[in-house]
């Protein structure tokens, strides 16, 4: 997940032009907003953005909002109050006096009498925005919609707007177009650091059918309902989801514990290895876990349990799965390795540390400095790790420039050189500064090998990791593939199937469990409004919670476009 990083990466891997629904406030910005204005983004005004402090403080009793020191009289209906640090805001029903009012919902707020700040979120008419938004889609336009409505750094996806089942029923409705939905997947590993990966995958297009159009002229709470079951199944059929960071390392490492070593298979191969192990353990966990956090049966905690302790000794060594069967390397080979490694870092990083290593040092130092701020005003982060490389991006355009400029400068003003020497130096320091990133990137790939080459020079090293390590792995092997066999044909096609139809797969799932009635109230409209453009801000209000979408955000992708 990598807030701005998430756009650049589908344009540069999608062969159509795409453009973004960007926050007005991003689209402002130098840099993002020229980025954005050029590939044809839309603005969109969030109430959020514009967020006030409230005066006094409120409680909540049900719907009823009691406020002390506050003045509610200024507020009008369809205006939200977010309390505390919730995520969501509260839309206002009607208003009794200045220190009570009565909400349309408390979802996700526990009654109490114990009084809490609050913020007023007003109300926006997004009329506009829906008017372009729904003829750039008529017009065979491909626009992405980011529909978890906030970047963040969690493993799994968040509840989805319904502003995506707005924007789709409203083309439907107002030009006769079905418009495609494409999911598209943004998995990443270590992607706020140097040499992350990233794995995106576009899934098969999805379109309102039949059913869903009947169920949204009857109640467009269902037909929201309906569409937005079907655009997170096709998500999470092209996402790696866990729980947590520590359960998605725990599936990968059982991941290459079952693949077949002696077989070379692609990145789409362990990517859907990934992927069965993930949806797999969920449907076992809710099949035979106990109570009401889902205890997993004996057999798999202890395998857990070891997978964890196993991981664990590769972190505190710094070692990789991949290395462990080479760990017996000869002595002699061990020191050629750990010289060559050596050697070959040490060239790559000496044009870097001059051309480079300056803004990289600054750009990390500032990224982590600014993830600290989002992280303090963010309700659903939990590390903000998910802005570090977009952070460090944004800072690097304009570090390296002024770096190079400085280079120029003081090479001009403290050496004989001539002024065409001074020039020409310049105008190769963007090719130099090129081939200091590329020798980094290949110094990089022999330092992965570096510490365990030096370890394996060690006597403990031998006889607390060679001798043990190895044979853990072998048995853990075993007990993962003994598992599989056990638990793998009660998964179906997870487990028989070479070829997958994923929404199908997670239908058994329940991945819909969080889109309740009550949830779904506080984002989707009222079935007694009629859909016309003067309730495009109220539509708007509810359909996205608390706005629009934000290129700024992360997570699954998705990815709606008009296709021929």
């Amino acid at each position: 997940m990598n807030q701005f990083v998430d756009a650049l990466i589908m344009l540069v891997t999608n062969p159509h032009k795409v453009g973004f629904l960007v926050a007005e406030k991003s689209y402002n910005k130098p840099i993002i907003g020229h980025f954005a204005k050029a590939v044809g983004s839309i603005p969109v005004t969030r109430p959020q953005d514009a967020a006030e402090k409230g005066p006094g403080q409120i409680s909540f009793d049900g719907c009823t909002v009691r406020g002390v020191g506050t003045s509610f009289t200024s507020l009008k209906i369809g205006d939200k109050i977010r309390p505390g640090r919730n995520a969501d805001g509260h839309s206002i029903k009607s208003i009794v006096s200045d220190i009570e009012l009565i909400v349309a919902d408390t979802a996700n707020v526990e009654p109490c009498g114990i009084p809490t700040t609050y913020d007023i979120l007003r109300s926006v008419d997004q009329s506009q925005m829906f008017d372009r938004v729904h003829a750039a889609l008529a017009q065979e336009e491909c626009l992405a919609i980011f529909p978890e409505g906030g970047s963040h750094d969690h493993t799994h996806l968040l509840p989805l707007k319904a502003g995506i089942a707005a924007i789709a029923f409203g083309v439907m409705e107002k030009y006769a177009v079905n418009v495609p939905i494409v999911p598209v997947g943004l998995n990443y590993y270590r992607g706020h650091r140097f040499r992350g990966r990233v794995v995106i995958e576009f899934g098969a297009p999805l379109r309102i059918d039949n059913e869903m159009y009947q169920a949204y002229r009857k109640s467009k709470r269902e037909g929201y309902q309906q569409l937005l079951s079907r655009v997170e199944d096709s998500m999470k059929g092209v996402l790696v989801t866990a729980r947590d960071y520590n359960e998605l390392k725990l599936l990968h490492t059982a991941r290459r514990l079952y693949q077949n070593p002696t077989k070379v298979i692609s990145t789409q191969e362990k990517q859907n290895l990934a992927r069965r192990f993930s949806v797999g353990f969920s449907i076992i966990r809710d099949k035979h876990g106990e109570g009401s956090e889902k205890t997993l049966p004996n057999d798999i905690e202890k395998v857990r349990k070891r997978l964890a302790e196993y991981q664990a000794s590769l972190d505190e060594w710094g070692l990789r799965d991949y290395q462990i069967n080479a760990l017996g390397t000869p002595f002699a080979s061990q020191l050629q390795t750990f010289f060559h490694a050596l050697l070959v870092w040490i060239l790559a990083v000496i044009p870097s540390l001059v051309l480079n290593a300056p803004v990289g040092f600054a750009a990390h130092y500032w990224a982590h400095r600014e993830a600290k701020k989002d992280l303090k005003n963010s309700r659903v982060k939990l590390h903000a790790r998910d802005v570090l490389l977009s952070k460090k991006i944004l800072f690097s355009l304009v570090a390296v420039p002024v770096l190079w400029l400085s280079y120029s400068i003081l090479l001009y003003t403290l050496t004989p050189f001539s002024l065409e020497t001074v020039v020409l130096f310049s105008l190769g320091l963007p090719v130099f500064s090129y081939i200091g990133v590329m020798a980094v990137e290949a110094g990089m790939v022999d330092l992965k090998d570096l510490r365990p080459a030096f370890l394996r020079l060690l006597p403990s090293f031998r006889t607390n990791v060679i001798e043990i390590l190895p044979k853990t792995r072998l048995a853990l092997q075993m007990e993962v593939k003994d598992l599989v066999r056990k638990y793998g044909p009660e998964l179906g096609d997870l487990y028989y199937k070479e070829e997958v139809q994923w929404h199908q797969v997670l239908k058994k799932v329940g991945s819909r469990s969080d889109l309740d009635d009550e949830k779904l109230n506080k984002r989707l409209l009222s079935d007694s409004k009629p859909l016309s453009s003067d309730s495009l801000a109220e539509q708007q209000e509810a359909a996205f919670g608390c706005g629009i979408v934000d290129v700024n955000t992360d997570g699954g992708t998705d990815l709606s476009k008009k296709l021929k």
